[in-house]
């Protein structure tokens, strides 16, 4: 028998908030770009979770924007947004009891990631 790690999610807000962190690297990457997603468990016993992230090749984050991404309608000067999107992620990952973030440099892109808990662990035959 295995064990199988089932997450216990709305899909349709997760979806929301894939569909918002995608879009956002498809509208910052240029055409030559390169945009990654992908998907890993952590390892860490006793909070396990799976990471999620979308890593683009785009102009990156500036610094003093960074810290502010998440925030209700903090637009950076090159946004074509309302400053809605990332605010509405972070609310749908944390009432899953997760956390987002942003790693980013300047010129080099930006990584979006966030991590949803695993549930209880249930055995099943296959």
């Amino acid at each position: 028998m295995d064990e199988v790690r089932v997450i216990e999610i709305d899909p349709l807000r997760i979806r929301e908030v894939l569909t918002n962190v995608v879009a956002n690297a498809v509208r910052h990457t240029p055409s030559e770009g390169e945009i990654k997603v992908g998907a890993t468990e952590s390892a860490v016993p006793e909070r396990r979770s799976v990471a999620v992230f979308v890593q683009d090749s785009g102009e990156g984050i500036q610094t003093e924007d960074l810290s502010r991404i998440f925030d209700r309608f903090y637009k950076s000067s090159d946004s074509g947004g309302m400053g809605l999107g990332l605010s509405i992620a972070k609310y749908l990952v944390e009432a899953h009891g997760g956390k987002i973030w942003a790693e980013s440099k300047a010129g080099q892109g930006t990584r979006i990631s966030f991590s949803l808990p695993l549930s209880t662990p249930r055995t099943q035959s296959f």
